[in-house]
């Protein structure tokens, strides 16, 4: 029997003794909290998963809604569109503690106060779950993904009613994700490249809990307040698990390279210099000229793609599209021929009072821009005048 189906039928076997015994005294429910890590993109901002152990049963299993599989059939263009389906899995807690281990985890549980009189109906439900047909879902990043999972099924099987504690500041969907970025900042300034506007929104308390350590230290600090007007603690009890060896937190880089802002002077001070060596010396750069415009139109078609057809949240309505987008690939296809046309001499012109526009209007824009997309606009809107420029003059010629 394969390992999956072993574990497939060794779960039904439990729920069902549960279910029927009548008696879950010995069952615990607890909150596992894996912290974030540099291994993955998707690791930075850690992991959450539930726990059940009953010592009676010697039955000891961990639920994960974090899975997923890259060799789905297109799992990148299904990705980009916010079309991916991660699934539940599970495994005894033996072998979880053993990847943990192999991966170079920390893990955090907290023992919740689920009562005997929920606790059948959350096993039913879990039963439901992991049924073949039912362990697929459609991820979605901050509104359904392997943290809100959990952090539902503790509102919905908590008996009363939960109550998190008061938000302390407001925050946004863009700074909740800094937290867990400023020490990638090329990752930062990618994320920050494709969501919009509506990242700068206020978030409710309740929608940070789409983090993993948000959600824990939540909990910590949360009651269940019942109809008599009692009230008790969710949490019975939080401890350290488990920590790897191995396990690095958050790690500085203190490159020059990793500090975008700076790698992006350096690139603009570099295209200053070809620009004016080309206006002087009537040298053409064709190619660093056409590389430039070229990668500005493939990130071009990434932030199309996403603020026009994507299902992920927060990706629309986004003003990047301003200064990156598609349309750059008439600048770089106008350096790579000889013949000067209209089309790309107006081209550059728009681009050019484009550009300045949204660097003269940059603090009164609706979005919160990455600073570090000032020196590669700068090198979009140095080429483009002299462009513009040269292919006037060669006009007049």
């Amino acid at each position: 029997m394969h390992v999956k189906q072993f574990l497939f039928f060794s779960l039904l076997v439990f729920f069902s003794f549960s279910v029927k015994s009548q008696t879950y005294d010995n069952l615990r429910v607890s909150l596992l909290t894996e912290s974030p890590r540099p291994t993955a993109v998707w690791t930075i901002f850690g992991h959450t998963a539930l726990r059940l152990s009953d010592t009676v049963q010697n039955m000891d299993i961990v639920l994960n809604w974090g899975s997923f599989d890259m060799g789905q059939p297109h799992f990148i263009w299904r990705f980009v569109e916010g079309k991916t389906d991660y699934y539940l899995d599970y495994a005894p807690f033996d072998y979880y503690i053993f990847k943990c281990n192999h991966e170079g985890v920390k893990v955090s549980e907290q023992v919740l106060n689920i009562p005997d009189s929920e606790k059948e109906a959350l096993l039913q439900f879990l039963q439901t779950n992991l049924l073949p047909e039912n362990i697929n879902y459609r991820y979605n990043f901050i509104f359904d993904n392997c943290t809100t999972r959990p952090r539902d099924i503790i509102e919905q099987f908590c008996e009363g009613t939960m109550t998190y504690p008061k938000q302390t500041q407001p925050i946004t969907f863009r700074q909740l994700l800094h937290q867990y970025t400023r020490y990638y900042s090329w990752l930062e300034l990618g994320i920050d490249c494709v969501i919009g506007s509506g990242a700068d929104s206020l978030v409710a308390f309740r929608y940070e809990l789409f983090l993993p350590e948000k959600l824990m230290d939540a909990l910590d600090r949360s009651v269940v307040k019942f109809a008599d007007g009692s009230e008790q603690a969710i949490v019975l009890s939080s401890s350290l698990l488990f920590q790897s060896s191995d396990y690095q937190p958050a790690i500085t880089n203190h490159s020059i390279w990793n500090n975008t802002f700076v790698a992006g002077f350096a690139i603009s001070i570099l295209y200053l210099i070809l620009v004016i060596v080309a206006y002087l010396k009537k040298y053409r750069f064709r190619l660093p000229f056409a590389l430039l415009f070229f990668v500005a139109g493939v990130g071009g078609c990434i932030v199309t793609m996403l603020n026009f057809f994507s299902l992920h949240p927060c990706v629309q309505h986004n003003w990047n599209l301003i200064w990156l987008h598609p349309l750059h690939f008439i600048g770089c296809i106008g350096f790579l021929f000889r013949k000067s046309y209209p089309l790309i001499r107006w081209y550059h012109a728009v681009n050019f009072v484009l550009l300045s526009g949204f660097l003269l209007g940059w603090h009164w824009i609706p979005q919160e821009l990455n600073k570090s997309f000032i020196p590669f606009i700068f090198c979009l809107w140095v080429v483009s005048g002299l462009q513009f420029v040269v292919l006037k003059r060669r006009k007049n010629e």
